[in-house]
């Protein structure tokens, strides 16, 4: 019998049980009563920037090309005469996955048919088929991936950026690697990603909806339990991080594209923090954006009513053990007066206190907004992985949300100097 925990928010009126099985999957499950849709996640705690590690099977520090992250997610679909994504629409379920630079996470949504949605899930993950034809396959299907993306300003600018940023950290790099990047990898290095960072005790499972706690735990294991390889070592994960330096790659990075509205990404490189300090910089940096850059703000009021912007100007930060900072973005046909007004007012705003009213204002509306959002299953299983791969508890970010001062904001504003940012546009040929 497992030990099971459970964490309760008496804000948001939900409990999340968790276990750890003996081979040291972590699960959690998110109790929803009511809903009829249910949703299982089976996820692992690499992505990405994850390309220089030790191998878990022959204990020796190994390098592998970027992007093979995101080409271990494509070739996990594919089984010998069929594909996963088929299997689950047969069944009337829906599936897909995603890899981003921190994680890789394969789901399903259904209504029915959870118990043989979760075998399927399972049998996915832990029966990978790779081969020499299907990985030269592959690579051509995601070279078209990458050459299109190539061609997509709002994929460009935000790279760019990151480009402009950062001079050695592979989150500089498309998550899909590049087309020569991809041409070096082989069966063998897919085995080698696979055995490491698909071990138990790398990955956790996520189950969203009304569900009984202990069948779903034990429907899990009893579905692992076929798939069990003891001569995988159970080793701690070991990464291997770049030595970034503080300093910014280079100021401005412009490209010219085939576009109507220039578009413009400006970029606040900042140090590493825990993962409690990243998701209260995530909850920080979503008040600033409501506070000073919303459609309900005076800058832009100011800079819609002058014509330089027509749309929105968003503001957003990412944070994880390898890189961490702040991207604004917006579209704008005077594209060099919105970043020389956006820049100015970020130094006049740190420069100026903070409007206690307008803060306390939106800091409970964002309170408001969590509550409402306990009804969407989608932002239960988001708030999961943020506490996974930020090693706090699940509901964290609500009582840091409630206790995030104006102080804090003024703290976090001082951050954003003339030194740590960079630019990046895209504009028409």
């Amino acid at each position: 019998m497992n030990k099971i925990a459970v964490m309760t928010s008496q804000e948001l009126g939900e409990s999340t049980f968790t276990t750890t099985l003996s081979n040291g999957l972590e699960v959690y499950i998110c109790k929803k009563p009511g809903f009829s849709k249910k949703i299982g996640m089976f996820g692992t705690k690499y992505g990405s920037v994850d390309n220089d590690f030790v191998d878990i099977t022959t204990n020796k520090r190994t390098k592998v090309p970027d992007g093979i992250a995101h080409f271990l997610e494509h070739k996990l679909f594919e089984k010998e005469g069929a594909n996963a994504l088929d299997l689950f629409s047969k069944m009337g379920v829906s599936s897909n996955a995603y890899t981003s630079f921190d994680q890789t996470v394969y789901f399903f949504e259904t209504s029915e048919k959870f118990d043989e949605s979760i075998a399927m899930l399972v049998k996915l993950i832990k029966e990978p088929y790779f081969t020499d034809e299907n990985v030269q396959k592959e690579q051509g299907i995601i070279g078209q991936e990458i050459s299109m993306y190539d061609d997509d300003p709002n994929f460009m600018v935000y790279f760019n950026a990151l480009r402009a940023m950062y001079n050695q950290n592979p989150v500089r790099i498309d998550i899909a690697g590049t087309i020569e990047s991809i041409s070096h990898i082989t069966k063998e290095l897919l085995y080698t990603c696979y055995n490491t960072f698909y071990s138990p005790q790398n990955m956790f499972f996520i189950v969203v909806g009304d569900v009984d706690v202990e069948h779903t735990i034990s429907l899990i294991e009893e579905n692992l339990k076929k798939y069990e390889n003891n001569s995988i070592p159970k080793n701690k994960i070991e990464k291997f991080r770049v030595e970034e330096d503080k300093k910014i790659e280079q100021k401005e990075i412009v490209q010219k594209m085939d576009i109507y509205l220039p578009q413009l990404c400006i970029g606040y490189k900042l140090d590493l923090v825990d993962g409690k300090e990243i998701l209260k910089n995530e909850i920080m940096v979503n008040i600033i954006s409501d506070m000073y850059f919303s459609k309900q703000s005076d800058f832009f009021e100011k800079e819609y009513n002058s014509g330089k912007v027509n749309d929105s100007i968003d503001m957003q930060y990412e944070g994880s053990d390898s890189f961490s900072h702040v991207i604004i973005s917006t579209l704008s046909i005077n594209i060099d007066e919105v970043e020389k007004d956006i820049l100015e007012y970020i130094e006049q705003i740190k420069n100026m206190p903070v409007d206690e009213e307008l803060f306390e204002t939106i800091k409970k509306k964002k309170i408001g907004e969590a509550i409402l959002s306990s009804d969407n299953l989608n932002v239960s299983y988001r708030r999961i992985i943020d506490s996974i791969l930020n090693k706090t508890d699940v509901y964290y970010q609500i009582e840091a949300l409630k206790n995030i001062t104006k102080e804090d904001i003024k703290e976090f504003l001082g951050k954003l100097g003339k030194e740590n940012q960079v630019s990046s546009k895209i504009i028409a040929k």
